[in-house]
């Protein structure tokens, strides 16, 4: 019985959030709130080549912005700006669109393969102050780019700051290239609230509607109750590693007239839930699988080593194999951002660049992938 409950619930959950874009949409546009779409034009398969960015949605009046610049923000941070330039224009929503080739606006022949942080900014008037309007993650990695399978579990906003988002949780799981995300965080008079919400999974990126849940039933109760969603929150997620994401948590602000978007950055990690950060708690049972072989190594690392601030050691004595890890001496409780493996003299050194609490994935110098995947602790 508890299990049909458990089923029933999870359909209306996966229901809400199937159908919360659509009405999410229809919202916007029936209390003339602008919404807007940013995507990459169809047919630009090599990341090499130069390549389009369509923006799409609604303006408030008819008479919607055109394109004025484009700027690069360091590496990957792309900004493109409109502007509505008419005036007396009649109050009706009004569909636009623009197309926009980064690199050629930049004058380059091609922008570098990367995941692009595109921001599209637009100002109603000649003389009026441009407002973020919508944001995307723009994945133009290539093919060729590793994999980033993000660990299951508890994430912890790990920002440096003391802004509330620094005490935000998220739990994520990945199955089936579907990305689940509960985000459990307070609102502003202080009272827990829990967001949920479900998109596929690139490898690298997800943009993840979030639906405001509440309504259900006490876990007393003895009838249950399906909780209900609004859609208010909307989730941006790029993958470093399989314990370490960037995110970006944004929603619509504003009046109808004038909406905006308002845009949280998150840094995102696993954090193990041991007393100490010295790194030890890598320590235990490992099985070590390559991409080129049918057959896996299994390790025990049962000697740990402090080396410095930056570095501790893992040693399985037995098949005389050593793990030397780096980490940012600020900020201990973070995973490693990378881990060496020295199987002995005459084997190739292993370097593993994402580093989890269950998981490492990394490659040899050969260039084959590797895996460590933990067994016990």
């Amino acid at each position: 019985m508890h299990a049909a409950i458990f089923r029933r619930t999870i359909s209306a959950l996966g229901a809400l959030v199937l159908f919360a874009p659509v009405a999410y949409v229809f919202a916007q546009s029936a209390d003339a709130t602008a919404s807007y779409a940013i995507g990459v034009q169809n047919g630009v398969q090599d990341v090499r080549a130069s390549w389009t960015l369509a923006i799409s949605g609604e303006w408030a009046t008819e008479c919607p912005p055109t394109l004025e610049k484009v700027a690069l923000d360091g590496a990957t941070g792309l900004r493109i700006d409109a502007r509505s330039v008419l005036g007396l224009c009649t109050r009706r929503a009004m569909p636009f669109s623009i197309e926009v080739n980064p690199a050629l606006a930049l004058d380059r022949g091609a922008l570098p393969a990367g995941v692009y942080h595109v921001s599209f900014y637009a100002a109603d008037g000649a003389q009026a102050r441009p407002r973020l309007r919508a944001f995307a993650l723009v994945d133009r990695s290539g093919a060729g780019a590793a994999r980033i399978e993000p660990e299951t579990g508890f994430w912890w906003a790990a920002n440096s700051n003391e802004s509330a988002a620094g005490r935000t949780v998220l739990s994520i799981e990945l199955q089936n290239q579907q990305l689940s995300v509960a985000l459990m965080s307070y609102d502003a008079s202080g009272q827990p609230v829990w967001h949920f919400g479900a998109a596929p999974y690139s490898g690298r990126t997800a943009h993840v509607p979030l639906l405001h849940l509440q309504g259900g039933g006490d876990p007393f109760s003895a009838a249950s109750a399906t909780p209900q969603g609004d859609a208010t929150l909307t989730l941006d997620l790029q993958f470093q590693t399989a314990a370490h994401a960037s995110a970006w948590l944004s929603r619509v602000e504003g009046s109808a007239d004038e909406p905006s978007l308002r845009l949280q950055p998150l840094d995102l990690a696993r954090i193990p839930l041991a007393a100490t950060a010295d790194g030890s708690v890598w320590q235990g049972d490992w099985v070590l699988v390559d991409d080129a072989s049918t057959s896996a190594q299994r390790l025990r690392f049962d000697h740990f080593l402090a080396i410095d601030a930056d570095h501790f050691e893992l040693d399985d004595g037995a098949a005389g194999i050593a793990m030397i890890c780096t980490r940012d001496a600020t900020r201990p409780e973070l995973p490693p951002s990378a881990c060496a493996l020295n199987q002995g003299s005459g084997v190739d050194a292993s370097r593993f660049d994402s580093v989890a609490i269950a998981r490492m994935d990394g490659t040899r110098s050969n260039g084959t992938a590797i895996h460590l995947l933990r067994v016990t602790p």
